[in-house]
C-alpha cells in the first residue's frame, strides 16, 4: 500500500515537473482565465460557468468544473456519462439514468440510487432532507455546467458528506446567450429523444424554458423506460442591486427494472432476463415537481442572498416487495458574503444557513406480480435540520491564502409506524465540524493545495428502518477525517489537477443483501481507512494546418478497507475495483471530429465483506464522432463497447459470496450506436 502510494505521490511531482514553463510553454495568464482551457480544448465556456471556473481556481481542494460542452456530442442521459472524465468519481449504470454513484468510496454501502453525496440543481437540494434521494429527474440537456465538490470539499456548499456534493447549474438565458434549439437523437435497443429550448431577454426580464422527452426499449427484457422532463428559469432585475430568480423543475419518469443475473449467466450472454423481475414487473416510476426561487441584494456591506424551495413526489417502485411513497420537502435558505480587511491583510468570508422539513408518507406492500399485496409497511418519516456555515479566506501573501470553514448542523429523525406503533422512533443527531485549508501559487499556472477536513453524515430513513421492511433500528452517524494534498496546473498546451486524500472513518454504513432485490440490511462498521490518488489531464498534442489533437483522460486509485476490524480484519470494502482510467484521443480538422475512447476497470476489488469472490474488471472501447454543417447545424456518432465485451457494470455487496445468492450483478450495456442532429436558432450562436 505505501509503495502504492508513493508511487502515486511520484506521478504528482512528475506531472508538475512536465507542467514547468520550460515543457508546457506557459502563458502568462491568471490560473482562472480561461484562454488556457480555449487552447487546450478547442471550445470556449459560457459566461457562469467561466465564473465558477475562477472561484474553484481559488479552492483549496480537488474541485473538478464539468461544462456542458464536453459531453453535448454524446447520448448523456445519467453522471455515467456526463461525469465519465471526472478523476475520483464512479458512476456504475444500473437501470435508465439509475447508478450507484461513487465519489472518494462514498454510497459503497447503497446498492441503489443516492446517498453519501449532496446534489444541488441551481441550489437546491435533490436529496432527501434525510439525504436519500435519487437522480433520474436531472436531465443532462437542461444543465450548464457542474461542480464537483470531491469529499470534503463539499464544506463550500455546507455538505459534511463523505462525497461531498455536486453543484449542477442548470442553462440559462446567459449560458445559452439568449438561444433556441432543437434536438432529436435515436439509436440502438429503440432509444429516441426530443429536446427543444429557448432563451431570451425582454428588458429587465431573462428567460430559459426546455423540454425533453426520451424512451428506450432497454438491451435486455423489463428495461423499458418513457420519461418526460420540463424546466423553468426566470429572473427579474429591478435595478442594478437587487435581483429575483425563479426555477421550476417537472419530471414524469416511467422505467422498467430488468433485475439481476449471476455472475456466469451474465458471462454466457448479458442480454438475457430475470425471471423475477419480469413476474413482479419490477419497475421504478415517479413523478416530482420541485419550484424555487431567490433573491440576491448586492449591497455596500457584501452579497445578500435569500429563498426558499419546495418539492413534491411520488414514488411506485415494484422490486420484491413494492415500495409506495408521496413525499413533501421544503427549505429556507440564506447566505452572506463579504470582503474587508484584518489587521491589514485582505479577508473575504460567506456566512449561509438553511432550514429544512421533509414528510414521507412510505408503504410497503407484497409484490404479488407488481400488484400490491398484503401490506407489510406503513409510516409517516419526518426529517427536519438545520444547518449553519462559515468559510473564511485571509490572503496572507500574494501567493498564499488560509481557508478555514465550520457547519453546524442539527438533525432530527422521526418515524412513526402506523402498523406496529412499538416499532417507531426518532434519533437527532447535532454535529460542529471544521476545515482548515492553505493555496499556494507558484507561478500564475501552478497551484498546490491542502487541507484537513471533518466528515459527518446521519443516517438516512433507509438505514433507520432498514429499507422500510424492519423496526426503528438506531443505527449512528458517520464520522470521520479527511487529509488531501495536490496540485493544479493551466498552462497552454496542458492542464491538470491531482491530489492524493486519505481519510479515517468511524461508524462507516455498511450494506449485506440479507433477501435478493430488498434493500440491504444497513449496519456501523468500526474503523475504515481510505487512500487515494486522482489525475484528470487534457492536453493539446498537435495543432497545425493538418488538423488538431487532444486528448484527456481521468485516472482514479482507490483502496477502501476496513481497519482491524472484529470480524473482517483489515479486508477490503467490497463493491469497486481499485484503478480507473478513462481516455480519450480526439482529432479535429475543421468542421469535423472523430474521437476513440478507452475505459479500464481493474478487476481487483470484491464483492463480499469476506473478500471471497473477486469482482471482475473490463475493457471497454468507444468512438464518438461530430460534424458541425454550419453555425446551426450539428451532427454527432456515438459507438459503445464496440467489442460488445459482457461486463459487470454494478453488484450488490454482500457479507459473504460463498453463502450468497448468486444472482447480484448487473451487466453493463451490451454494443450500441448512438446518432443526433441539433439545430440552433438566434442567440450568439
Amino acid at each position: 500500500m505505501k509503495t502504492e502510494l508513493m508511487a502515486c505521490a511520484a506521478g504528482t511531482a512528475l506531472l508538475a515537473m512536465l507542467a514547468t514553463p520550460a515543457f508546457a510553454e506557459t502563458l502568462d495568464i491568471e490560473a482562472s482565465d480561461t484562454t488556457d482551457r480555449v487552447v487546450v480544448t478547442g471550445y470556449r465556456l459560457n459566461a457562469p460557468a467561466e465564473e465558477a471556473a475562477a472561484e474553484i481556481a481559488r479552492q483549496a481542494g480537488n474541485i473538478a468544473l464539468v461544462d456542458a460542452e464536453s459531453f453535448s456530442t454524446r447520448y448523456a442521459i445519467g453522471f455515467a456519462d456526463t461525469l465519465a472524465f471526472t478523476a475520483g468519481v464512479v458512476a456504475q449504470p444500473k437501470f435508465g439514468e439509475d447508478s450507484r454513484l461513487s465519489v472518494r468510496g462514498s454510497g459503497l454501502a447503497n446498492n441503489m440510487h443516492l446517498r453519501g453525496v449532496e446534489l444541488l440543481f441551481n441550489g437546491v437540494p435533490i436529496n432527501n432532507a434525510d439525504g436519500f434521494g435519487d437522480y433520474q429527474e436531472i436531465d443532462p440537456l437542461f444543465v450548464s455546467h457542474m461542480a464537483v465538490n470531491r469529499g470534503a470539499n463539499g464544506f463550500r456548499t455546507g455538505s459534511t458528506m463523505l462525497g461531498g456534493s455536486i453543484e449542477i447549474i442548470g442553462i440559462s438565458a446567459a449560458s445559452l446567450d439568449s438561444g433556441s434549439a432543437l434536438r432529436a437523437e435515436g439509436g440502438s435497443f429503440g432509444t429516441s429523444r426530443l429536446h427543444g429550448r429557448t432563451s431570451g431577454v425582454q428588458g429587465s426580464l431573462d428567460y430559459a424554458f426546455a423540454g425533453t422527452w426520451q424512451r428506450q426499449d432497454g438491451f435486455r427484457p423489463n428495461a423499458n423506460q418513457s420519461n418526460g422532463r420540463l424546466y423553468a428559469d426566470l429572473g427579474w432585475r429591478w435595478n442594478d442591486s437587487v435581483e429575483t430568480r425563479f426555477g421550476v423543475l417537472r419530471s414524469d419518469i416511467n422505467q422498467e427494472m430488468p433485475g439481476s443475473l449471476t455472475l456466469a449467466q451474465l458471462r454466457a450472454d448479458p442480454r438475457q432476463p430475470d425471471p423475477a423481475a419480469i413476474a413482479g414487473q419490477y419497475a421504478r416510476d415517479m413523478n416530482a415537481w420541485r419550484g424555487w426561487t431567490v433573491s440576491h441584494f448586492d449591497t455596500g456591506l457584501g452579497r445578500f442572498s435569500v429563498g426558499g424551495s419546495a418539492t413534491t413526489r411520488t414514488l411506485w417502485h415494484p422490486v420484491p416487495v413494492i415500495v409506495d411513497q408521496d413525499m413533501e420537502d421544503y427549505r429556507l435558505f440564506a447566505r452572506w458574503s463579504h470582503e474587508a480587511e484584518l489587521a491589514g491583510l485582505p479577508v473575504e468570508f460567506t456566512l449561509g444557513g438553511d432550514l429544512r422539513r421533509g414528510e414521507t408518507d412510505a408503504r410497503v406492500f407484497l409484490n404479488n406480480g407488481g400488484q400490491a399485496g398484503f401490506q407489510i409497511g406503513d409510516s409517516v418519516q419526518t426529517a427536519t435540520g438545520a444547518n449553519a456555515f462559515l468559510d473564511v479566506r485571509l490572503g496572507v501573501t500574494e501567493r498564499f491564502d488560509l481557508l478555514a470553514g465550520l457547519v453546524n448542523n442539527s438533525t432530527r429523525r422521526e418515524v412513526d409506524n402506523r402498523l406496529a406503533p412499538a416499532a417507531g422512533g426518532d434519533v437527532s443527531f447535532s454535529s460542529l465540524t471544521g476545515r482548515i485549508g492553505a493555496l499556494y501559487r507558484f507561478d500564475d499556472a501552478l497551484t498546490g493545495f491542502a487541507n484537513i477536513s471533518q466528515i459527518v453524515e446521519p443516517p438516512t430513513f433507509s438505514d433507520l428502518t432498514q429499507g422500510g421492511v424492519g423496526g426503528f433500528t438506531p443505527i449512528r452517524a458517520m464520522e470521520g477525517t479527511s487529509y488531501e494534498i495536490g496540485l493544479r496546473g493551466a498552462y497552454e498546451r496542458v492542464r491538470f489537477e491531482a491530489a492524493l486524500y486519505r481519510i479515517h472513518l468511524d461508524n462507516e454504513f455498511t450494506a449485506f443483501t440479507v433477501v435478493p432485490g430488498i434493500p440491504a440490511a444497513i449496519f456501523n462498521a468500526d474503523d475504515t481507512v481510505r487512500n487515494g490518488f486522482e489525475l484528470g489531464a487534457e492536453a493539446l498534442l498537435h495543432d497545425g494546418t493538418s488538423g488538431a489533437w487532444r486528448t484527456r483522460l481521468a485516472y482514479t486509485y482507490g483502496d477502501f478497507r476496513f481497519d482491524g476490524d472484529a470480524v473482517y480484519g483489515d479486508n477490503r470494502l467490497p463493491g469497486l475495483g481499485r484503478q480507473r482510467l478513462v481516455a480519450e484521443l480526439r482529432y479535429a480538422i475543421g468542421a469535423f471530429e472523430i474521437a476513440p475512447s478507452l475505459t479500464w476497470q481493474s478487476g481487483d476489488g470484491f464483492t463480499d465483506y469476506m473478500n471471497t469472490e473477486k469482482l471482475p474488471g473490463h475493457t471497454l472501447v468507444g468512438l464518438s464522432a461530430r460534424y458541425e454543417v454550419n453555425e446551426r447545424i450539428g451532427l454527432y456518432l456515438e459507438g459503445r463497447n464496440l467489442t460488445d465485451r459482457a461486463y459487470v457494470s454494478a453488484v450488490s455487496t454482500v457479507a459473504n459470496a460463498a453463502t450468497a445468492a448468486p444472482a447480484r450483478f448487473t451487466p453493463g450495456e451490451t454494443r450500441a450506436l448512438y446518432a443526433g442532429i441539433t439545430l440552433a436558432f438566434g442567440g450568439g450562436q
